[in-house]
């Protein structure tokens, strides 16, 4: 049997379907305190996505694999309607139980197959909390596919799973007393589900549920949960629980601070499987992919974000050039971001996608899986690529399976040449290779499917992915442009984790990946 084979899982779910909680029914885990704190941090998180991306009430609400109603009938009172569908008959049971003893008469319950559910719309939110992790991938892209036609203009489509953050899928089964698996759940890459479902959605936001600040002497979560089940770690959950719900937003920024550290990174406790959600908008069900996506990364540029982006529209459309953006705001801590939302709002042909900051590599990944169009090109927020370039890259577009570019002119600061050629210089001992490239370039986003680098957050994602297209014999061509300085603000290249995580890059790039 493949390890990816679907299971049936009803029976599992049955066999943990007594009683009337709905926040202890339906768990896989154990400890008590463990899951009312983790049932805390997830609707702090979940109503902290729709306050950013769906403010309001009397929401139309599916919930697909909602249990007993956990999150159905914590999500009632910002509800029109509510329909919870899930196979297991005894956790629907519960569930109208507890919405009849809430008075909650509009969340109703419908059993069924939650991966063969007919859907029909519209709902301005679609709820898949804990059910892709249970679904090969071919049945999770025709589900999406199902909630994405179902979805009402603005609508959003929230997962939340569990996902490993280093290696390959890993996999959660058990088996009964003969030795036949009753359950199973695909733990995938952190970063699987933006690339399985980019076809029909743009990620608004990715993240872990909730911090991971656990001190390297503990044995990861499952050692953070066992230390709550003693006396002692259940009195310290009831009393700080509520504190550490408070605190986790600030929490989960110091812990990306400190992994992404290498001289802090050591404290923590290493957590290969994490819970993630993903906030996802669905793509227009009628635009036609574009010939052109033009990918723009940010980080705090809100001086120059909104003028460089009009402009390049302005040029494009001057061009006559069939083209969409895709904006990447790489957690900006400004109002990058806002203005992102604007410029959406403004342009259909605008697609803005929002996650934690990782880099250029990580914002640059992010844009190449979202992009749609045949071909994809690149450019810094700062306005140095001007339009002309994008353009003299895409009339070039039959020349090579890559093209890239080398700079004729570049007025930047000596400090930005110091760091340009010692890049260089450590990329030509590294591989072997001249690093020729001025800084952006354009392929078909075929390449990018078939040799992209899928684990690259660094500033060597370029590097790599030039690398990836030589080893396989692809042809790369090269054109000149010139580069502008900056429209406003400065870089933000040179800085301890960006230099940590390319020379990390850097020293397993000595053979094709």
């Amino acid at each position: 049997m493949r390890p990816d084979a679907p299971i049936d899982n009803a029976a599992y779910f049955e066999s943990v379907a007594e009683g009337d909680d709905p926040v202890r029914l339906g768990t896989v885990t154990a400890a008590e305190g463990a899951v009312r704190l983790r049932d805390q941090l997830e609707k702090a998180r979940l109503a902290a996505l729709l306050d950013a991306h769906l403010p309001g009430r009397d929401l139309r609400i599916l919930d697909l694999g909602g249990g007993a109603g956990r999150m159905a009938l914590w999500l009632a009172p910002r509800a029109a309607s509510v329909t919870v569908v899930e196979a297991s008959a005894g956790l629907i049971a519960a569930g109208e139980r507890a919405a009849q003893a809430a008075g909650a008469s509009h969340v109703r319950f419908a059993q069924g197959d939650v991966a063969a559910a007919e859907i029909e719309g519209p709902y301005d939110l679609i709820l898949m909390w804990g059910v892709a992790a249970y679904l090969d991938d071919e049945a999770l892209r025709a589900l999406a596919g199902r909630c994405r036609e179902a979805l009402a203009p603005g609508g959003l489509l929230i997962l939340k799973e569990p996902v490993t953050t280093e290696g390959p899928r890993q996999y959660d089964t058990r088996r009964d007393a003969a030795g036949e698996i009753v359950y199973r759940a695909c733990f995938r890459h952190v970063d699987e589900y933006p690339r399985l479902l980019a076809e029909g959605f743009t990620v608004l936001a990715q993240g872990p549920t909730c911090a991971h600040l656990i001190p390297r002497g503990v044995q990861g979560t499952e050692g953070a949960v066992a230390a709550t089940e003693g006396a002692v770690g259940r009195l310290l959950l009831d009393r700080l629980g509520p504190l550490a719900v408070r605190l986790d937003p600030t929490l989960r920024r110091v812990e990306a601070v400190c992994r992404g550290s290498e001289a802090l990174r050591p404290l923590l406790a290493p957590v290969p499987v994490i819970q993630a959600v993903y906030a996802l908008s669905p793509r227009s069900k009628t635009a036609r992919a574009p010939d052109l996506s033009v990918v723009f990364i940010a980080y705090n540029e809100s001086e120059c974000v909104t003028p460089v982006v009009q402009e390049m529209i302005a040029d494009l459309d001057a061009e006559g050039l069939d083209f969409e953006l895709v904006l990447v705001d790489d957690g900006s801590a400004d109002d990058t971001l806002s203005q992102m939302r604007s410029l959406e709002a403004s342009d259909p042909r605008v697609v803005v996608i929002s996650q934690r900051n990782k880099g250029i590599g990580g914002a640059l990944r992010a844009g190449f899986d979202g992009a749609r169009g045949r071909y994809v090109t690149w450019a810094p927020a700062d306005g140095q690529i001007a339009p002309s370039a994008i353009v003299t890259l895409y009339a070039a577009r039959d020349q090579g399976d890559m093209v890239t570019t080398v700079y004729r002119h570049r007025a930047d600061p000596w400090y930005r040449m110091v760091i340009s050629n010692t890049l260089n210089m450590m990329i030509k001992a590294g591989t072997g290779e001249q690093a020729r490239s001025g800084g952006n370039y354009l392929f078909s986003r075929q390449m990018w499917l078939d040799f992209g680098p899928r684990d690259d957050d660094s500033m060597m994602i370029s590097t790599a992915f030039r690398h990836n297209l030589k080893a396989a014999d692809r042809h790369i061509a090269v054109v000149e442009i010139d580069a502008r300085p900056r429209y406003a603000g400065r870089s933000k290249v040179l800085n301890p984790v960006t230099i940590a995580r390319t020379a990390w890059a850097l020293a397993g790039m000595g053979r094709p990946r």
